[in-house]
């Protein structure tokens, strides 16, 4: 367990960070000259999320290159430790894992932690950390956070699925939890899968939202009692640069963290590197717009 008297002071400072995942058999060079454009182009972060191919190779070159490049969908202790190997700047969860937080604070680097329901908040102030991550921050359906929890998670996913376990999106049918397991985010699902793997299936997984509050509305609730805490947060899934400056100023995130709009996974596997510029410039110019710096140096 992390000790609660000291506060991390590895703030990330990017109010952009642009979020990149390669589609199977991308050449490396795509990727790498994708990441170089989005840069040249006004990025001051970009992450790269851990399952893409070639992603130590992308890190290493990113950093030979002096470009703050982050890795992502961090699960585990021993993902954080291959990352910062390889040079990483920062890192980022989808859910809120301890270990993978106390491998970035021993290093030193910023990490961004992925928070959903309420004992995630109470355990980002406890543990006194920098930054969060709100995922998925626009979900208003149990199918949607199906959706979203299954994106970083599509391994883990097919591994149980293959095991015989069945995991469903709530739908209104009647739960008995003798018979299954509620899930009700990112951080949720993990520790069931941790579980689940070792066992044989027994139950059905029910993903399903918590809160009454639901999108951008809990978006901002959690990133207004964080603020008390001076813990700042992301705003990540279905942000984009259409929506960016109301997330940004209606509901209180200090910075966005844009996916396929800021990086089409078909364009970079094509080479389309003006397509990547063009959808950079786009975002970067929101940020300016309201008058903030990309990243705060």
């Amino acid at each position: 367990m992390l000790g609660k008297e000291k506060k991390s002071l590895n703030y990330l400072n990017a109010r952009l960070v642009g979020i990149l995942r390669t589609k199977p058999d991308t050449p490396e060079i795509n990727a790498i000259s994708a990441i170089q454009a989005a840069f040249d182009s006004g990025a001051g972060a970009v992450e790269i999320t851990s399952n893409s191919d070639f992603w130590q190779n992308i890190v290493d070159k990113c950093v030979k290159r002096n470009l703050n490049i982050g890795v992502g969908s961090i699960k585990n202790e021993k993902t954080a430790k291959e990352a910062i190997n390889h040079g990483a700047k920062f890192l980022v969860s989808p859910g809120f894992f301890e270990d993978t937080i106390e491998v970035a604070n021993k290093n030193n680097i910023p990490i961004l932690p992925g928070v959903f329901t309420e004992p995630n908040f109470k355990q980002a102030i406890d543990l006194k950390i920098a930054d969060t991550k709100f995922f998925p921050a626009n979900v208003k359906t149990d199918e949607e956070l199906f959706k979203a929890i299954r994106e970083p998670f599509r391994d883990e996913f097919e591994e149980l699925i293959k095991m015989g376990w069945e995991i469903l999106a709530f739908n209104g049918q009647s739960i008995n939890p003798e018979n299954v397991f509620i899930i009700k985010s990112p951080t949720q699902f993990y520790k069931f899968y941790l579980k689940a793997k070792n066992e044989k299936p027994s139950k059905q997984a029910i993903i399903k939202l918590s809160d009454k509050k639901v999108g951008f509305e809990k978006l901002k609730e959690f990133s207004d009692q964080l603020m008390e805490h001076d813990i700042r947060t992301y705003a990540v899934g279905g942000v984009n640069d259409k929506n960016m400056k109301e997330v940004l100023t209606k509901y209180g995130a200090y910075g966005v963290c844009p996916g396929s709009g800021m990086f089409n996974a078909d364009a970079i596997f094509n080479g389309d590197y003006e397509r990547v510029k063009a959808d950079v410039k786009r975002h970067v110019e929101v940020i300016r717009s309201l008058g903030l710096e990309v990243l705060k140096s």
